[in-house]
C-alpha cells in the first residue's frame, strides 16, 4: 500500500509539476508580449484554453490521482482520524477537478462555435475562468508542496518496508530520477537520515539476496558500493560511523552475490 501511495504521489507531483511550469512560461509569454500586468490580461477563449492541457488534467486526476487517493484513505484513515496527507491528497483531487470544469467551460461554450451561448453570457464564462485558473494552479502548487513535506515525514516510518526500499532501487531510473535531482538518494536520506543514505542500498540488495535475486542483489550492492566509493571524503566527515561496515559489506556481497548468479546459470 505505501509503494502505490509514494509512486503515485510522486508521478503525479511531476506532471503537475509540468503543467504548472508549463502554464507560467505562457503567462509570463503574454505579459511580456502584451506589456500588462498578468492578473489584467484578459485573452480570448481560444488563447485561454491552451494555458492548460484538458486531457493532461484529466490524466493526472483520473490516472494518478484517484488511486493515490484511495490508497491513502485505506492506509490512513480511521473512524475518526486520518493523516495529513489524506487531507491533503482529497484537497489536491477537489481543486484539480475544479480547474478541469473550469477549463471544460472554457473549451464547450466558449471555444466551441457550436456552442449556443450568448456573447454576454460567452463573456461571463471568460471573466470567471480569468480570476478561477491563476487561484487554482497557484494554489494546487502550494498543496502540492505541503503533501510533499508530509510525504517525505513518512517516508522515514517505513524504511523497513522491503517491497518500498527494492521498488525505489528498480524505479531509479523512472520516476525516482524526476522526483528530486538527488534521485534514488532522495528518498534513503529522508528515510534513513542524511548521515546514513548508504543504508538504503545495504536494505535493498540483502532484500534481493535474501528472496533469490541474485543478478538484481548483485547490481544493487555494486551501485551501492560504487556510491560510497565516489561520495567525496570530506563529506563522509558528516556520515555515521556505520558507513565503513556497510560499504565492506557492500563490497563482500556484491562478489557472493555474483558467484550464485553462476552457480545458478550452471545448473540451468
Amino acid at each position: 500500500m505505501i509503494w502505490t501511495i509514494v509512486e503515485r504521489f510522486y508521478r503525479t507531483h511531476h506532471l503537475y509539476a509540468s503543467q504548472y511550469e508549463a502554464y507560467e512560461s505562457k503567462v509570463a509569454e503574454y505579459v511580456e508580449k502584451l506589456q500588462t500586468p498578468r492578473d489584467r490580461i484578459r485573452l480570448p477563449a481560444d488563447e485561454l484554453s491552451r494555458l492548460l492541457q484538458f486531457k493532461q488534467l484529466e490524466r493526472i486526476r483520473d490516472r494518478f490521482l484517484l488511486p493515490l487517493k484511495d490508497a491513502c484513505h485505506a492506509l490512513f484513515r480511521r473512524d475518526h482520524s486520518t493523516d495529513v496527507l489524506d487531507r491533503l491528497v482529497n484537497d489536491i483531487f477537489h481543486e484539480i477537478s475544479i480547474l478541469k470544469e473550469e477549463h471544460y467551460n472554457v473549451l464547450t461554450y466558449a471555444v466551441n462555435p457550436e456552442s449556443r451561448v450568448d456573447r454576454e453570457e460567452q463573456k461571463s464564462i471568460l471573466d470567471e475562468v480569468h480570476e478561477m485558473f491563476p487561484i487554482k494552479v497557484h494554489r494546487l502548487r502550494h498543496l502540492f508542496d505541503l503533501a510533499r513535506n508530509r510525504m517525505e515525514r513518512i517516508l522515514s516510518k517505513h524504511k523497513s518496508d522491503a517491497v518500498l526500499v527494492r521498488s525505489l532501487f528498480l524505479n531509479r531510473s523512472a520516476f525516482v530520477a524526476k522526483a528530486d535531482p538527488a534521485g534514488l538518494i532522495y528518498f534513503y536520506r529522508w528515510m534513513y537520515g542524511s548521515d546514513r543514505p548508504f543504508e538504503g542500498y545495504r536494505v535493498a540488495a540483502d532484500s534481493f539476496f535474501d528472496a533469490g535475486f541474485f543478478g538484481q542483489a548483485a547490481e544493487c550492492y555494486a551501485e551501492g558500493e560504487e556510491f560510497v566509493r565516489a561520495f567525496p571524503a570530506s563529506e563522509k566527515r558528516r556520515w555515521d560511523s556505520s558507513w565503513k561496515s556497510c560499504r565492506d559489506h557492500l563490497k563482500r556481497r556484491v562478489r557472493e552475490s555474483r558467484a550464485q548468479q553462476a552457480e545458478f546459470a550452471r545448473d540451468d
